[in-house]
This record gives structure tokens, C-alpha cells and sequence, in this order.
């Protein structure tokens, strides 16, 4: 890595890729996935060819609401705040139930969530991000899944999930645990119950499977819409608030919230921002089942949302002072910067500025990994690159500024 050079570099808007209807008709004609469209679209088509002659007993349906609700839960609770952003920590019990339901609603395994997820969150828009809004509704909502092509993903670090054993044990057991879990115990409780196996199965299984998979996907597509919901947190991404949908899924459409801060356990903190999945969690920790539940500041929230009240010009117009006050710092040269690293002081890079991070490492959103291999290196150009930090990030990193490079002065 070479030495940083001149003043404070600035950050410059990328331009949005440019994507045809000539150019997306090559991208799934050329990555065509035969087992997601059998899987995605094929439980439509029985459905429509079944219904007709299977009319569900009013038990059936109820169950199907009930489980369906549940269903939806293990993804935003699990899938979601607990393994895709560690907003907390839940104890075996809660994991291995999460797990086993989780699989039931044919969203894959976490393995895979996660990773697609994640990339997500750190790629946002660009080329790289697994369900770009920018390349239309229908990619984000299930074109992405219908055309798959894992290779354009960007990397994501899942060394985490890796070491924990229920997310290994529910990779190895996926499919049986769907087809058991989430299609014949439907079916055998309501034939058990009320003599109804096959509403059971085609309605509180095979149906419930993929109303939940669409409200999932709705997340994906109508919450990045730029026609849809508000910003009142940022608009570094197309992630939307919108309250109406936030009902519906659970909390996870108050979207704006959660690009702007990923790892909090919530994903509203007002009336307007409804999120049933948050008071489940904050339950689970008052009955000793989770912990460390992960949240930003009052003050974090309050200034994100003046910022973007105020159209961020509080934060562009404030540069003067932002570097006055970067000026103050104690000079170390870069030479000094790299022994210090050398001897394990957890200090990377940024525009000339240097950062302890020993404390965030864990709690980074894109992994430990990520930043264990900036240590010290100028980290700039990963910090400006494929994925653009929201305000609470820039906030989060100017707590961590310890030193200034001497070259970055002159």
C-alpha cells in the first residue's frame, strides 16, 4: 500500500449504471436459473390448478394467518436482525427455533441469506448489490433470483456464521427441515385437528410459503422505490420508510431507518415507524433470552434527521469547521503510523486521518475481517469505494480519530 498523498481526499458521486430493456434481457437470458424458477414459480401454478378443487376449512385459514405471521417473524427477527446485523445476541434455544422455522418459509439458508444480504447493505445500488433498485422493480422484487448470478456480488465476510454451529446444522438439514416444517406439519395438524389435509398443506403450506416470500421481496423492491415512502434519515441510498408496508412486514419497511443504522436492533423508534419485530426482541431480552441489543444514540438519530431535514447542506456547508477541527489533532507521520501498527495498535487510514478502531472492530457492519486486513494501510479508497457510508458511519468514525498524517497538512 503506497503513502497517502496531498490534502483530505473528497468524496465524489459515482454515476449510476445505465441498464436497457436490451441489456436486462441478455442478463437473464444468459443466467437462466432452471431450479429458482421451478421453485419460485411452480408453487403459483399448482396453487392455480389445485384451489379450484381443495376448499380450505375456516381452521385452515386461521392457521395459515397465524403461521404465517410466525413465519414472517424468523425472518426479521433471525434471518435478519440477529444473523445478517448481530443486532443481538440470542441464547441456543431461540437460535435453533429461529433456524427451524426460518428454513420453513423457503427463503433458503441463512448461509445464503446472509450473504446476499450483507452484500447488499455494503454494495447499495451499484453493480455489486444482489437486488439493485436501479435496475428496476421487477430485478429487485425477483429478477434477481429468476436471472442469479452470484459472481457479480460483491464479497462479503461470514467467518461469524461460520463458527456458529446452529447456522451449520440448519445449512446441512435445510431441505428436509422445509419440507417436514414447512409443507407436512400444515398438513397434519389440520387433518389431526379438523380433517383437512389437503387445505392444510396447499393453504397453510405451499400458499403461505410464497405470500411470505413476496412480502420479503417487497422489501427488496417497493422499499428502494423512488415513487414510494419517505427519507427522513438519509439519502445516500433508495432505501424508503413506509409505514403502511412497515405493517405488513413486520417492521421492515421503515427501510430508511434501518440503511442508516444497520446494526440497531429497531428499525423505527417512533409511532410512525410501527415495528412489531422490535418488541419481540426487547421481550426476549426482559425474560433473559437475548442480549446486547445494538441501538444508535438519541443523538445519532436526531442529527441524521436534521441533516436530512435541512438537505444535508448543515454537513456540506460545515466543512470549514470539520477540518478546523481535524487540524487540532496530534501529527503522526506515516512512518510512525506504520510501527505503531506493527506493534498491534488497531489504526487504519482515512483521507490522511487516523482511527483506532480496537473498539469497533466487532461491531462493524461488514465484518471484523474487513478491517483487520486495513490495519495499517490507507483504507481510503475501501472506505469511499463500491459502498457509500451513511451519516451515522461518518459520525461513528470521527469518535474513533486519534492522530493526523503530517503530509495531509502541507
Amino acid at each position: 500500500m503506497s503513502k497517502p498523498r496531498g490534502k483530505l481526499a473528497q468524496l465524489v458521486p459515482r454515476a449510476a449504471s445505465r441498464h436497457t430493456w436490451k441489456t436486462e434481457f441478455e442478463w437473464y437470458r444468459r443466467n437462466f436459473h432452471g431450479f429458482l424458477h421451478t421453485s419460485l414459480v411452480g408453487p403459483i401454478v399448482v396453487i392455480f390448478l389445485t384451489a379450484p378443487y381443495v376448499v380450505p376449512k375456516q381452521n385452515t385459514i386461521l392457521m395459515a394467518i397465524v403461521w404465517g405471521i410466525i413465519g414472517g417473524f424468523s425472518i426479521t427477527i433471525g434471518y435478519h436482525r440477529l444473523w445478517a446485523h448481530r443486532s443481538f445476541t440470542a441464547c441456543i434455544g431461540i437460535r435453533i427455533v429461529l433456524a427451524v422455522i426460518g428454513a420453513a418459509q423457503n427463503q433458503w439458508p441463512i448461509l445464503w441469506w446472509v450473504k446476499h444480504h450483507r452484500a447488499h447493505h455494503k454494495y447499495t445500488d451499484t453493480d455489486q448489490d444482489p437486488y439493485n433498485a436501479k435496475r428496476g422493480l421487477l430485478f429487485s422484487h425477483i429478477g434477481w433470483l429468476l436471472g442469479l448470478n452470484e459472481i457479480a456480488w460483491g464479497p462479503v465476510d461470514l467467518s461469524d456464521l461460520k463458527q456458529d454451529p446452529v447456522v451449520i446444522w440448519q445449512d446441512r438439514l435445510y431441505w428436509p427441515i422445509l419440507i417436514t416444517i414447512g409443507i407436512l406439519l400444515p398438513g397434519a395438524v389440520a387433518h389431526c385437528g379438523w380433517n383437512d389435509w389437503k387445505g392444510g398443506m396447499l393453504y397453510a403450506g405451499v400458499t403461505r410459503i410464497i405470500i411470505t416470500q413476496h412480502i420479503t421481496f417487497l422489501i427488496n423492491s417497493v422499499a428502494h422505490a423512488s415513487w414510494a415512502g419517505t427519507q427522513p434519515y438519509s439519502a445516500c441510498t433508495t432505501a424508503r420508510n413506509i409505514p403502511l408496508l412497515a405493517i405488513l412486514t413486520l417492521g421492515e419497511a421503515n427501510h430508511n431507518f434501518h440503511h442508516a443504522f444497520p446494526t440497531d436492533y429497531r428499525n423505527g423508534v417512533n409511532w410512525m415507524e410501527p415495528d412489531f419485530s422490535r418488541w419481540i426482541i426487547w421481550l426476549w431480552e426482559r425474560l433473559g433470552w437475548a442480549s446486547d441489543l445494538k441501538t444508535a444514540s438519541r443523538l445519532e438519530i436526531e442529527q441524521a434527521r436534521l441533516n436530512q431535514q435541512k438537505e444535508r447542506t448543515q454537513r456540506q456547508g460545515g466543512n470549514h469547521e470539520v477540518n478546523q477541527a481535524l487540524f487540532k489533532l496530534p501529527r503522526m507521520s506515516w512512518e510512525e503510523y506504520k510501527q505503531r501498527s506493527d506493534n498491534l495498535d488497531n489504526l487504519i487510514c482515512i483521507n490522511g486521518v487516523v482511527y483506532n478502531v480496537a473498539d469497533f472492530m466487532d461491531d462493524h457492519p461488514g465484518g471484523r475481517d474487513l478491517i483487520q486486513q486495513s490495519l495499517g494501510k490507507d483504507a481510503t479508497g475501501l472506505y469511499h469505494g463500491n459502498h457509500l457510508h451513511s451519516p451515522h458511519a461518518d459520525n461513528i468514525l470521527k469518535g474513533l480519530q486519534v492522530s493526523m498524517l503530517e503530509d495531509s497538512c502541507q
